[in-house]
Formats: C-alpha cells, sequence, structure tokens
C-alpha cells in the first residue's frame, strides 16, 4: 500500500472574486445553481450512506417532492430547499411551507423529509478546493414532515444537522412507518 503526500495545508483563502459569480453555462440563475447544490448535497450523502437516491424531472416535481430515497424494502420522498439567507448559529432556521406542499405532504403515503441545505451568499465560498481536500462551506438540516406540527413552518436546530448517518435513521423510520400499518403493509 502506498502512502501518498500532498505537503502542507493550504490555508483557507478569503472571499474574493472568482469566475464562479458568473455561472459556466448559461443556464443557471444562482437560484437554480442553489436547486443543483442541495439536491447534489443530499446525493452525496446517501452515497455515503449506501442509499440510492432517484431525482424527480424538473417538470414532474407535482408532489412538491425532489427526490425519493430507496432503502431497499421501502423509500422516502424528500423535499430539498437551498438558501443563503440565515447564519447557522445557536438559534433556529424557519423555513416557510407553502399551503399547497403541506397537503400534498399530509395526504402521502409515505414519509416525506425536509432537507434545508445552507450555503454562503457568495457563491463562490460553497467550496475551497485545497491541495489535499474539497471543503464544502456548506451544512445541512433535515427532518421529517409531521402534519400535526408543521402546519405553516417547520423549524430547524443544530439538532436536525444532516450526516450521512441521518439516513440509517430515516430509514428506520421509513420501515417502523410501513411496519406500523400506516403504510399499507400488513
Amino acid at each position: 500500500m502506498a502512502t501518498v503526500r500532498t505537503g502542507a495545508r493550504t490555508p483557507k483563502s478569503p472571499s474574493v472574486s472568482s469566475r464562479l459569480a458568473i455561472p459556466a453555462g448559461s443556464h443557471f440563475t444562482d437560484n437554480g445553481r442553489k436547486g443543483r447544490y442541495g439536491v447534489a448535497y443530499l446525493r452525496s450523502l446517501a452515497a455515503h450512506a449506501g442509499v440510492a437516491l432517484q431525482e424527480a424531472s424538473p417538470d414532474e416535481d407535482i408532489d412538491a417532492v425532489d427526490v425519493t430515497l430507496k432503502f431497499g424494502r421501502a423509500s422516502a420522498e424528500v423535499q430539498i430547499k437551498c438558501t443563503s439567507k440565515f447564519k447557522v448559529g445557536l438559534g433556529v432556521a424557519s423555513l416557510h411551507l407553502d399551503p399547497a406542499w403541506v397537503e400534498k405532504w399530509t395526504d402521502s403515503l409515505v414519509p416525506v423529509f425536509v432537507v434545508l441545505v445552507k450555503v454562503p451568499s457568495v457563491v463562490s465560498d460553497w467550496i475551497d478546493g485545497r491541495t489535499a481536500s474539497t471543503v464544502h462551506r456548506t451544512v445541512a438540516f433535515g427532518k421529517r414532515f409531521d402534519p400535526a406540527v408543521h402546519a405553516t413552518a417547520m423549524k430547524f436546530t443544530r439538532a436536525d444537522q444532516l450526516k450521512a448517518e441521518t439516513l440509517y435513521d430515516w430509514r428506520d423510520e421509513v420501515y417502523a412507518f410501513h411496519k406500523s400499518g400506516r403504510g399499507g403493509a400488513t
């Protein structure tokens, strides 16, 4: 087994104007870039946890669901929101819920989870490509939608931080949901 030495750690660079300030292609606004980044972020966590992720086509997001996580025996639906509007601290990030989303998620026959991905406000600060690593200056939060609690908003705290390990907990919740008969399995 060979050992690769990469040298000294590259210091964190301050926010500077870069080519990343403007999309390399003409297809994305900054908001569109956030949407793609949010899905990519969850996709990377799913890959790390060994969970299949199937994305809905952009025009097929009729159920207010962006992706389906396939855990093997059962699946969960996930809505992903990506924002740069709040700071992560000791407080709470609150996501306003559109009444149409709430109605669709409440009627869903499978568990629905909501993911909130927080990126820096300057696009070029999202990712820091270092010599020995790539650092995403991003954090995500996620939890299961509960119509009894989340009628107009969902609040996320540090306890809701999303990690690859979180997907194991979600798998267990999905399996328990179906075993309890709520998912129609008997």
